[in-house]
């Protein structure tokens, strides 16, 4: 077969410079989507119509304080004399929170009762509202009255319904066409909210208060507590700022949680224990690094603390989970408990009579028959159509793998394209090894719970794959530069760089094969970080290899002009 002349070595290296490029632009902006990609703008119980008992029930308190300590862990939250003084009084225990542990499908499954797994929140990047029944709906159905108090987040925007339709079970936010609209929805503090004062949403609670600063969780929860709502949820994030900057085996952490005990004993101190109740939880907690979102023990297990009216002193519960918050928070208002949800009454807890815990366990019992069958089914229905189509979707991926191998091997018989098993051994594992090392070791054994620091643990990935270039390229170039002469060296350059992209891009198709969106069950931990992360190798690897061609284009056509300068002289 005719060898190929020194322009069509450069023309298929520029070729694969092109592909490198395109390349790492579309695997970036996939991996960049993906933790949308879990999001669930309209999940199968938001489609229904909530179910819930309407039979008068007994009302144990005349109001209901429900305390989240974002990022407060189970085992920090003893030796604290108002937390502890409370316990004393009342009753406490472990909590499970469900998986993903993020901030936001955590405050959906504490007012809703609904999982992460059937919220549709599942990261804390969600940005359109929950159309979920919630504890805020059930108290305005009774004739009572809502308020919240937040120093870390908003909870309102999470739960916004439209005043032109109160009722509405369509999700808002994500189908607005003016842009200052979406950013005034999802950033309140935005300068394009101002602009939009007039947006057609409500808030759920009758009384919002958010007072980002230091001190503020004290002015605001303090006027909602003094206020005359008989549901007041206050979000206190002083814990969790503390558990993402130093970790939780930092006296820092220790010093947060100290420092929330006690702006929660001013907070408090004027609430009547005799006639209303008291409900203290953590979120989710931290690893000793900080971080969170994956199932580690530390991170999944949280404190509940009540004590007041209607609660049984020295109580004991079995297995609990954080959905169980919200109908225990509405049987101690003497209301149904959220429509939608999936967690159980504590009724353990709570001081009722035969008739009436009986009643209470019967609606739960109907309630969750309910609303288990609905999201039993919309995931028995996703598993089918993901099986379906796994099989043609894997078909693609190799195939399209089978057609690169026949393309390079005719290239290799030209010498266009060189596939020297030495050199593709030194080169192509490189950044696999590095990478992939740097997730399992530095990234907490491929957990979501790896970024310490608060944000889209994306670019934790994006840092690793950095790392992990550098190292490629610097051995891509130390190996090519063995190569006899230009020609040969650029077509060994071709062939590592197809090597590495073959190699990346068929386990990202076959990754896709198994777990396509849209995500109606969400991974486990560790496909809940791999899967961005082999899209982010893509990226890099397609990266390393662009830059290694274009360095040797570059040499080659330098070189090339030094020859001809002299001729021409």
């Amino acid at each position: 077969m005719r060898q190929a002349t020194t322009r069509q070595v450069v023309t298929a290296a520029l070729t694969l410079l092109v592909l490198g490029t395109l390349g790492a632009v579309q695997a970036g902006m996939s991996g960049a989507s993906f933790m949308y990609d879990l999001e669930q703008t309209r999940p199968p119980l938001a489609r229904v119509e909530p179910a819930y008992d309407t039979a008068p029930v007994p009302r144990l308190a005349r109001r209901v304080v429900l305390v989240i300590v974002d990022g407060l862990r189970f085992d920090r939250s003893f030796e604290l004399p108002y937390l502890d003084d409370l316990r004393r009084r009342g009753a406490d225990l472990e909590l499970q929170v469900p998986y993903p542990t993020w901030c936001r499908p955590s405050y959906v499954t504490l007012l809703t009762g609904v999982p992460p797994s059937a919220s549709g929140v599942r990261t804390d990047h969600h940005s359109t509202a929950v159309m979920l029944d919630t504890l805020m709906d059930r108290a305005r159905a009774a004739g009572l009255r809502s308020a919240s108090a937040s120093d870390h987040d908003v909870l309102p925007r999470l739960f916004l319904r439209r005043r032109s339709a109160p009722d509405s079970r369509e999700p808002i936010a994500i189908d607005i066409d003016d842009e200052a609209e979406l950013d005034a929805i999802d950033d309140p503090m935005a300068s394009s909210a101002a602009a939009t004062p007039d947006i057609d949403v409500a808030s759920p609670f009758d009384d919002a208060r958010f007072a980002p600063w230091a001190g503020g969780f004290a002015e605001s929860a303090g006027g909602v507590v003094d206020g005359d709502a008989e549901l007041v949820v206050l979000l206190l994030g002083n814990v969790d700022a503390a558990g993402h900057e130093y970790g939780a085996d930092d006296p820092a952490y220790r010093e947060a949680v100290e420092a929330a005990d006690r702006v929660l004993a001013g907070v408090l101190a004027k609430v009547d224990l005799t006639r209303d109740a008291i409900l203290v939880v953590g979120d989710h907690g931290h690893t000793a690094r900080g971080g969170h979102g994956g199932v580690e023990p530390e991170v999944t297990s949280v404190p509940l603390i009540l004590a007041g009216a209607g609660i049984v002193p020295g109580a004991t519960v079995g297995a609990a989970g954080l959905a169980d918050v919200a109908p225990t928070v509405a049987a101690l208002l003497g209301m149904p408990a959220p429509g939608h949800g999936l967690g159980r009454t504590l009724l353990e807890l709570l001081s009722l009579d035969d008739a009436a815990r009986a009643h209470r366990h019967r609606a739960d019992e109907l309630r969750l028959t309910a609303t288990r069958a609905i999201v039993g089914a919309a995931e028995a229905r996703a598993a089918v159509d993901v099986l379906e189509h796994r099989a043609g979707r894997l078909f693609l991926v190799l195939s399209g793998a089978a057609l690169a191998i026949m393309l390079a091997i005719v290239l290799a018989r030209r010498d266009v394209l060189h596939l020297d098993v030495r050199l593709l051994v030194v080169t192509v594992p490189a950044f696999f090894v590095v990478y992939y090392g740097l997730i399992g070791v530095a990234g907490q054994r491929f957990s979501p719970s790896l970024l310490p620091a608060q944000g889209h643990f994306g670019s934790q990935l994006v840092r690793y794959g950095l790392a992990a270039t550098c190292v490629q390229l610097l051995a891509n170039l130390w190996a090519l530069h063995k190569q006899p002469d230009l020609k040969h060296r650029l077509a060994a350059a071709n062939g590592v760089a197809w090597a590495g992209l073959l190699m990346s891009v068929t386990l990202a198709g076959v990754v896709w094969a198994y777990f396509p969106p849209p995500y109606v069950a969400v991974p486990s931990p560790f496909w809940i970080v791999t899967i961005p992360a082999v899209k982010v190798a893509v990226a890099c690897t397609a990266v390393t290899f662009a830059l290694t061609l274009a360095v040797e284009v570059i040499v080659f056509a330098a070189r090339a002009w030094h020859r001809e300068r002299p001729a021409a002289e």
